[in-house]
C-alpha cells in the first residue's frame, strides 16, 4: 500500500488533473486532518472504472465522522465534476455538487453494507477538434519518439478508439432502454381503478401518491439523460469524423506525424468521454427503475392483494 499526498484539496480544474494521473497499481492511503487524523484507501481510475475514484472505509473506524463532500474534496476533486457517486452501493447523481448526499456524515460502514464509496469523475472539456493533418506535416526524419515509444502510442489510439465503438454501441443499448422505460413510467402514474381505491386504505392512497411522484421525478430525469444522449450524438458526429481521418491515414499504417502525441491524448480523452457517458446512463436508468417502477409497482401489488383478497371472502 503506498501513501499520496493531497496538499491541494481543489484544483483549479481538477478534470485535467484526474485524466492526466495515471491508474493506481495499489491500495493508496488518504488521511485526513480530523483530530484525530483519519485514514482512508484510495484507489484511482480501477480498470473496471477507468473514470472513477474507489474510497474505501477501513473496518472498524469509528472515528470522529467526515461528510462525502469534504472526502471528495481532499482527493483533489470539486464535486461539481462528480456527476454520480455510488455511497455504500447506493448511487445517486451528483447535481453539479447540489447532491443532499455529498454532505451524509460517515463515520463507519452500516452493517453488512459495500464499505466502497465511488466517485465518477468528468472527462475535461474536449478541445476544438485541430485541422486534418496534411500530408506535409508528416516528418520521417523526426527523433522526438523512439521507435518503441512510437508504436506503443499507436496502440494506445488504437485502444481507445475501440473503446469509444464500444463505448456507443452499450450508448444505442442504453437509449432504447430509456425510452422504453420512460414509456413504463407514463403509463404507470395513473389514478387508481374503482376496486383499487374501493379496497384500499387510506394509507395505501396516500403511498401511491408518493410513489405517483416518484414517477414524475424519475420520468424528468430520465427525459434530461436522454436529451444528453441525444445532444451528445450531435456534439461528438464532426469529432468522429475527424478521429476517423487520423486512424486511417496515420494510425493504421503506423506514420509518425507531428502532433502525435497530442493527437493520443484527444483520443483517449475521447473514449474517456463516451465511457463516462455510459456510467451515467446505466445509473440514471437503474435509478429510475428502482425509485420509479419498482417502487410504484409495490404500491400496486399491495393494493392488487386486498382487492383479490376482497373478492376472494366473498
Amino acid at each position: 500500500m503506498s501513501e499520496s499526498s493531497f496538499s491541494n484539496p481543489v484544483p483549479h480544474d481538477c478534470r485535467y488533473a484526474f485524466a492526466a494521473r495515471p491508474p493506481s497499481v495499489a491500495w493508496e492511503t488518504l488521511q485526513l486532518p480530523t483530530t484525530p487524523p483519519r485514514t482512508f484507501w484510495v484507489w484511482f481510475k480501477p480498470q473496471h472504472l477507468p473514470t472513477a475514484i474507489i474510497v474505501q472505509i477501513p473496518p472498524a473506524d469509528s472515528m470522529a465522522p467526515v461528510t462525502v463532500r469534504y472526502i471528495v474534496q481532499m482527493l483533489g476533486v470539486d464535486p461539481v465534476c462528480v456527476p454520480m457517486c455510488s455511497l455504500f452501493g447506493f448511487s445517486f447523481p451528483g447535481q453539479n455538487g447540489a447532491a443532499l448526499y455529498f454532505d451524509q456524515a460517515i463515520t463507519e460502514t452500516p452493517a453488512g453494507a459495500d464499505p466502497n464509496i465511488v466517485f465518477y469523475i468528468d472527462p475535461p472539456p474536449m478541445q476544438s477538434a485541430p485541422a486534418y493533418f496534411a500530408e506535409s506535416d508528416y516528418d520521417e526524419d523526426s527523433n522526438e519518439y523512439s521507435e518503441g515509444q512510437i508504436d506503443e502510442i499507436f496502440l494506445s489510439m488504437e485502444r481507445d478508439w475501440k473503446g469509444s465503438l464500444q463505448a456507443e454501441r452499450q450508448l444505442q443499448s442504453l437509449q432504447k432502454q430509456l425510452l422504453d422505460l420512460q414509456t413504463r413510467l407514463s403509463m404507470m402514474n395513473r389514478d387508481l381503478n374503482v376496486d383499487e381505491r374501493l379496497h384500499s386504505d387510506r394509507s395505501d392512497q396516500d403511498d401511491w401518491q408518493e410513489a405517483r411522484r416518484a414517477l414524475r421525478d424519475a420520468a424528468t430525469r430520465l427525459a434530461r439523460y436522454i436529451k444528453e444522449m441525444d445532444s451528445g450524438e450531435t456534439v461528438y458526429a464532426g469529432k468522429k469524423l475527424w478521429f476517423d481521418k487520423i486512424r486511417k491515414t496515420y494510425v493504421v499504417p503506423r506514420r509518425p506525424f507531428d502532433g502525435l502525441d497530442s493527437a493520443r491524448q484527444e483520443f483517449e480523452i475521447y473514449r474517456s468521454t463516451m465511457q463516462n457517458l455510459v456510467t451515467r446512463m446505466q445509473a440514471a436508468y437503474h435509478q429510475a427503475r428502482q425509485e420509479g417502477e419498482i417502487r410504484a409497482q409495490q404500491v400496486l401489488n399491495r393494493i392488487a392483494a386486498k382487492v383479490a383478497s376482497s373478492k376472494n371472502g366473498r
